[in-house]
């Protein structure tokens, strides 16, 4: 079915219109129609998350609802959900202008985030998370009974790794200590008052996010259809007003050494270059490799601003993998040892103390000197990958 043109004038005042076509050529007119209630748009969401366009948000998905009707001191959250890039979304759903407390939502999203705020990671996963997963509101038999949030997360995004655990929880225990949360309104329309409202909070509270997403419903004579988009949207946030992800400008701009600096735009530029992947987190970030064998690419670097470390207790620069990974065929895992080989034979290495010692850190000034051959071993290791003969 196929999604042919979408019309209509103002989108506060005049029905919107969607033609649908169908495999068999048939087109069908839809006309926006009001939805029943509030419980059918939280209904709607909760059974397709992907409703919510979190990659219009800028986060990475899919999304895991972790609260559903979730019980607070303030009252009751429509819904909770965590994006797998970490980002913690507190969802309310009002049907739209015609709701009398329209504009009391915002007031109410604030609520919930003050009783969420300061709590603890696990407080979080067993007042939020784990409750509902055990409650009958819960009917996602992926998630049904799960015991911890790190559960749940391998098993809504099946290749979760170690390293995005430890991201999450560094990243949602940052989030809750500030109240740095993405709150969510999602409505059928939103009001020019309420627009102005939430564009005004947006501006001067800078640690928080306010985004408005219409859920369209339109019908025809035999199918109806939803269709969801972002209307309201913050500025860009620092990271460190957030608690969410930095990039490569925000980590290169806490490096004050020059030559360091431009050492490390070198090597991020030869990365790019031979198709290396970047993925960021809440303090720096892990370079990765895709690997036939695996869902997701392989971390094979991790780069931080000086005087801050990560996962593992990862700082600087550390070059190395994950040798405990059962999945890596021979072919791959030879060519990764060869790798870490050279990078071990590199001056000015220092080995990592950790299981199967995986990983070497190196210095800023023991990256300056040895930038050129850093490069070159990263260039062999995507060469001898690209090679390995696949099953």
């Amino acid at each position: 079915m196929n999604w042919l043109l979408q019309s209509g004038g103002d989108r506060n005042t005049m029905p919107r219109k969607m033609i649908v076509e169908g495999s068999d050529g048939e087109r069908t007119m839809l006309t926006e129609t009001r939805a029943e209630n509030e419980e059918q748009l939280q209904e709607l969401v909760k059974d397709n998350p992907e409703l919510i366009p979190i990659e219009e948000f800028g986060m990475t998905g899919p999304v895991m609802v972790v609260g559903r009707e979730t019980v607070l001191q303030s009252g009751r959250v429509d819904l909770v959900a965590l994006a797998r890039s970490s980002e913690l979304l507190v969802i309310e759903f009002k049907t739209g202008p015609q709701n009398a407390d329209f504009r009391a939502a915002l007031a109410q999203l604030l609520d919930y985030g003050s009783d969420l705020w300061r709590m603890s990671f696990e407080e979080f996963e067993r007042a939020v998370a784990v409750r509902y997963f055990h409650s009958d509101r819960c009917r996602d038999p992926r998630v049904q009974g799960k015991p911890s949030l790190e559960e749940a997360a391998r098993t809504i995004w099946g290749d979760f790794s170690e390293e995005e655990m430890e991201q999450l929880r560094e990243s949602l225990s940052k989030q809750l200590k500030t109240g740095a949360f993405h709150y969510v309104l999602m409505a059928q329309r939103f009001t020019e008052t309420i627009e102005t409202t939430a564009e005004y909070l947006n501006t001067i509270t800078p640690a928080v996010n306010f985004w408005g997403v219409e859920l369209v419903r339109f019908t025809g004579e035999t199918i109806s259809a939803f269709e969801s988009r972002t209307v309201l949207r913050p500025p860009r946030r620092s990271p460190r007003d957030t608690g969410t992800r930095t990039d490569e400008t925000q980590l290169l701009a806490q490096v004050q050494e020059g030559s360091y600096r431009e050492c490390l735009t070198d090597i991020l530029a030869a990365c790019r270059g031979l198709g290396f992947r970047f993925y960021w987190g809440t303090a720096g970030m892990s370079i990765r490799v895709s690997v036939p064998e695996l869902q997701r690419p392989l971390s094979i670097a991790w780069l931080f601003p000086p005087g801050k470390s990560g996962w593992m207790g990862l700082k600087d620069l550390s070059l190395g993998y994950d040798r405990s990974n059962p999945n890596i065929a021979s072919p791959i895992k030879e060519a990764l040892e060869e790798y870490l080989s050279a990078v071990r034979s590199l001056r000015g290495a220092e080995e990592i103390t950790a299981e199967d010692n995986w990983a070497y850190h190196f210095s800023p000034k023991a990256t300056v000197s040895a930038k050129d051959d850093i490069i070159e071993i990263l260039a062999k290791l995507v060469a001898r990958i690209s090679d390995a003969p696949t099953a």
